[in-house]
């Protein structure tokens, strides 16, 4: 007899009294039942209820995604309290819990139970989890990310004890903070031939184990380290093993010693290759290099060069942009829109170009993002102080066959004898925009290499049709558009005028500095001004945030 659920009744109490009470309690209790079971049977009798389990299913799988960030399990955990209809769907349903990213490891080691037998995708911050590799042969993905020399050295214990064997690895992602490259065992991932796609980030790896390339389609080797790149000879021949490669990023790891013909003269091929990007190459000579020894195919989409370490002299990019001219003719034949940059303060050109309008205008005013949208063609040219920048877009215009832009933009410190190279160099243009101080920059440089005067064969630039001009916030003087740009810009759509050859459309957005008596000025010398209101008479720009984006 359970005595816990019996109720306190004092023996003393008269016979008919405690019958009562207890007869009442039993009354209560059937009461609660029949009212439990009634709003169970209510709940049967909404509509999110009728939601077929196959629907729910997968809204239980939405809730576990996070926009760009991997899908988490966790995120799933209060689905299974909200009704049992719920808890069982999401129970019987093991890929649902496959996305280990918990630092939790009870939590990790329940996903694991839950799972079942599904293909696991697995992020470990902590080497706490290190035991969740004893499931390796279930592990689809594997992310490990930034860890310590003594998380990478009881990983290391780990995999040299549990030899073990990943048929369904398909991603692997290991990096390192350490302050020295971390060697991979060679015991490590056996068996992987399901293996497509590589990230080393500070790990040292045998490059001689093809195994581990054969079947790549997409790899990234970067570093923050000065040492641990592996030597020309061991790159290219690990290279020329991966012929469904079509991804390659290399950041920090090309080698830094020279390339030396008689010991490393290897030549590798990458017929699948789609895209391919550089950042901190250390030298010009490096660049080189790889473009001889490395064979690209002409169907090459992205090629890009982030960052050169060392500036160069005007040789060293002729022959840097005659090696790319050589190695992606296809590439640089299909560019019509193009990005240019020059910082303020370093000798640096950027130069972004697309072959599509949607690419140009989805990548972002120079932005630079590999992963998600690199540009078709993307350079960062460092020069000497003492080199004249003019020749820099020139020679980059010329060697590069880039004549056929039709649609400029520029930014930041882009200044008139880089415009001057510019307008003469790309005869095809359509459209120009520029942003902040460039502007006065552009119009100075419009004024100055188209005469002003009846002369034949004078006009330039014969098939603009757009100009955008962007933003003039900034206090310092260099960067205001003053009255008189304005005026120079009027001047020369005037001129166009004249010719027969107008500017279709004037762009004018967030610009504080222009009144409404040029703007008036400027819609008599094209045939459609769009202008977001903004003047020196209502400065205000919280006022046009949702105006036309152009």
């Amino acid at each position: 007899m359970d005595t816990h659920m019996m109720l306190s009744i004092d023996y003393g109490t008269p016979m008919d009294d405690a019958r009562h009470m207890i007869y009442h309690e039993i009354q209560q209790l059937e009461y609660g039942h029949q009212m439990l079971a009634l709003r169970s049977q209510l709940n049967m009798f909404t509509y999110i209820a009728r939601v077929p389990p196959e629907i729910l299913l997968q809204i239980f799988v939405a809730v576990t995604e996070n926009g760009e960030w991997p899908a988490d399990s966790t995120q799933c955990i209060p689905v299974t309290h909200v009704c049992r209809q719920w808890r069982s769907i999401a129970l019987n349903a093991p890929a649902l819990w496959s996305n280990l990213l918990s630092d939790n490891v009870a939590w990790t080691m329940a996903m694991l139970d839950r799972s079942k037998a599904s293909p696991l995708t697995v992020s470990i911050h902590s080497s706490d989890a290190i035991p969740v590799l004893k499931h390796l042969s279930r592990i689809r993905s594997l992310t490990i990310e930034h860890w310590s020399a003594d998380d990478l050295q009881k990983l290391r214990v780990f995999i040299e004890e549990n030899a073990s064997v990943a048929p369904q690895l398909e991603v692997l992602s290991l990096s390192s903070v350490s302050n020295s490259p971390w060697s991979l065992p060679s015991t490590t991932f056996q068996q992987a031939d399901r293996l497509k796609d590589l990230f080393l980030d500070g790990i040292q790896i045998d490059w001689t184990y093809s195994p581990f390339f054969r079947h790549l389609t997409k790899l990234r080797l970067q570093t923050i380290l000065y040492d641990g790149q592996p030597t020309w000879r061991e790159l290219i021949t690990a290279l020329d093993q991966m012929p469904a490669l079509e991804s390659l990023f290399i950041d920090n790891m090309l080698p830094k010693v020279t390339f030396d013909a008689a010991l490393d003269a290897v030549s590798a091929y990458l017929p699948s290759l789609k895209s391919v990007g550089f950042r901190f190459v250390p030298t010009v000579h490096a660049m080189l290099a790889f473009l001889n020894q490395v064979n690209l195919p002409t169907g090459l989409k992205v090629f890009n060069v982030v960052n050169i370490d060392d500036s160069s002299n005007s040789q060293q990019i002729y022959e840097l942009c005659h090696a790319i001219s050589r190695s992606i003719p296809g590439l640089c034949s299909r560019a019509r829109y193009m990005d240019i940059m020059r910082p303020r303060v370093s000798s640096e050109i950027y130069i972004h170009c697309f072959a599509t309008l949607q690419e140009f205008h989805r990548h972002g005013h120079l932005g630079w993002d590999w992963e998600r949208n690199p540009a078709d063609i993307a350079l960062r040219l460092s020069y000497l102080p003492e080199l004249d920048r003019t020749m820099v877009v020139v020679t980059a215009l010329d060697i590069l066959n880039l004549s056929h832009i039709t649609y400029l933009s520029a930014s930041v410190s882009v200044g008139r004898p880089e415009f001057i190279a510019l307008l003469t160099g790309l005869p095809e243009l359509q459209v120009i925009q520029v942003c902040q101080r460039p502007t006065k920059h552009l119009v100075h440089a419009l004024n100055t290499i188209q005469p002003h005067g009846p002369r034949e064969g004078a006009l330039i630039l014969p098939k603009l049709r757009e100009i955008h001009i962007c933003t003039d916030y900034f206090k310092a003087e260099d960067v205001l558009i003053t009255d008189d740009t304005w005026q120079d810009l009027k001047a020369f759509l005037e001129f166009r005028q004249s010719l027969q050859a107008g500017v279709h459309k004037l762009y004018i957005r967030r610009c504080r500095h222009i009144s409404r008596e040029m703007v008036e000025g400027l819609k008599k010398c094209v045939d459609d001004l769009c202008w977001d209101g903004m003047c020196k008479e209502d400065p205000d720009p919280s006022r046009y945030e949702m105006s036309l984006r152009i």
